[in-house]
């Protein structure tokens, strides 16, 4: 396998092969292909000092990728090439299930932006796949005719069902999705100026108030009459990350932002922070899991507070290995039996440990050692004893014929979690850019980073 099989598919583009390398960007010197340089027209200075600006940020890459590294990459985005869906610049949430949420189309779009400037892809096939993807988003069709539905087919941009089934009214939106394709988006168009005006037009076509209420993201769900019913959306980690999203774009949500409800729990020896707000009281489960942690570093940066609750989370787990054997690194992942989607965590609804469905069922038979949070944690605490030996479980999970790794092992039998998802393929190339960029999260560096103005003055 070579990064020039995806490459290869798209002869109608003319490629610049030559300077392909993980080490060096690629100096293409054919004009990119969004919309507003279609037509080869002149670039005038202020665009081309932002694309040089832009290009030195999210380009220097200070810790270039390894040889392993590059493997990983490799097998990775193998699974982005596999489920890419031509028709409209989309990709399956699953391996060869045409389905995918917005969060899934957030994920691929980082890993296209972490293999666009590892340089395992050139600049005219990043155009071609994200003008692709772009004409679509900017044309779903949407719930009540303001925001995106929770789930499209991936092949069609039809509107889904959870079992991707059609449906003409959709099934509703979801904040915390939302919030995490905006983040993509703005680092989309960050590190790539020439699409921000059609980026920001996209986003300004829908009805994003509506998802907000007091300070706080409302998710919206269709009732059986077709009303929509607004819910609040959002627990401790995952709240504040989507928030985040939505503060990228100007809107206030400082509730949403606010670490309260919060309380203290303690796990393994270990006190955690836990939404005081769970199932038995709001019908929505308060889940502690790695995932939103690790995007929050590696996308925002931790503050102090977020730094001291991630250690400790990761401390808990490694107490745990310490206590039970078993190596701990908790998430949600999808799995490759029923009920096919679990949530692996440190504490859920009262109970530490608990691996439960949406609904809150327990399965903790099927608990997961999570191939994405063990490269997180490993990236995150490189020099400590616990993050290796995660690194060292997890770096061979890929499927035998390079089409990504696996999503981790069963803690019960030892048996690999075969399913493919990008979720997990796309998390590892975020966290392996993240590591490229010398440990430094993308939003961090794009924030103090001076443009020329600014240090002339």
């Amino acid at each position: 396998m070579n990064f020039f099989k995806y490459i290869s598919r798209k002869s109608l583009i003319s490629l610049c092969l030559g300077s392909l390398s993980f080490n060096t960007l690629i100096a293409c010197t054919q004009t990119p292909a969004p919309i507003a340089l279609q037509e080869e027209e002149e670039v005038s200075p202020v665009a081309a000092e932002e694309t040089e600006l832009s290009n030195a940020i999210c380009g220097d890459l200070q810790s270039p990728l390894t040889q392993k590294e590059q493997v990983y990459a490799t097998a990775a985005w193998q699974y982005f090439v596999n489920n890419y869906q031509s028709e409209t610049g989309f990709t399956n949430a699953a391996d060869q299930f045409p389905s995918g949420t917005l969060w899934d189309q957030g994920n691929y779009l980082m890993a296209l932006n972490a293999v666009r400037w590892f340089g395992m892809i050139d600049q005219a096939t990043f155009d071609v796949q994200l003008n692709q993807f772009l004409n679509t988003l900017g044309e779903l069709p949407l719930v009540d005719n303001a925001l995106p539905n929770k789930v499209y087919n991936s092949a069609t941009a039809e509107m889904v069902d959870y079992g991707n089934q059609p449906t003409t009214e959709g099934i509703g939106w979801s904040a915390l999705d939302l919030g995490r394709l905006l983040t993509s988006l703005h680092i989309i168009r960050s590190c790539h100026p020439q699409y921000e005006d059609w980026i920001s037009g996209i986003i300004s076509s829908w009805q994003l108030p509506r998802s907000i209420k007091d300070g706080q993201l409302y998710g919206a769900a269709i009732t059986e009459d077709g009303s929509i019913t607004l819910l609040q959306e959002g627990r401790l980690g995952y709240e504040e990350y989507a928030a985040r999203g939505y503060e990228l774009w100007g809107f206030q949500v400082e509730e949403a932002i606010a670490l309260e409800p919060m309380e203290m729990v303690t796990i393994s020896g270990i006190e955690i922070p836990v939404d005081s707000r769970d199932y038995e009281s709001t019908n929505a489960n308060n889940y502690v899991v790695s995932e939103s942690y690790i995007l929050e570093a590696i996308e925002f940066g931790w503050d102090e507070t977020m730094a001291q609750h991630a250690e400790s989370l990761f401390q808990a787990q490694e107490n745990r290995y310490q206590e039970t054997g078993f190596l701990t690194a908790v998430s949600e992942d999808n799995i490759d039996q029923a009920p096919h989607f679990l949530y692996s965590t440190l504490f859920a609804n009262g109970e530490p440990w608990a691996v439960i469905t949406e609904d809150n069922e327990p399965y903790p038979q099927l608990r997961t050692l999570s191939t994405k949070a063990a490269f997180g944690w490993y990236y995150l605490f490189p020099k400590k004893t616990y993050s290796l030996e995660l690194i060292k479980a997890t770096q061979n999970l890929q499927d035998p014929n390079g089409d990504g790794f696996y999503a981790g092992i069963y803690e019960e039998t030892g048996n690999i979690n075969t399913i493919l998802t990008g979720n997990t393929n796309g998390l590892i190339l975020e966290i392996l850019y993240y590591k490229a960029l010398g440990n430094q999260s993308i939003l961090q560096r794009l924030n103090t980073a001076q443009t020329p103005k600014e240090s002339e003055s």
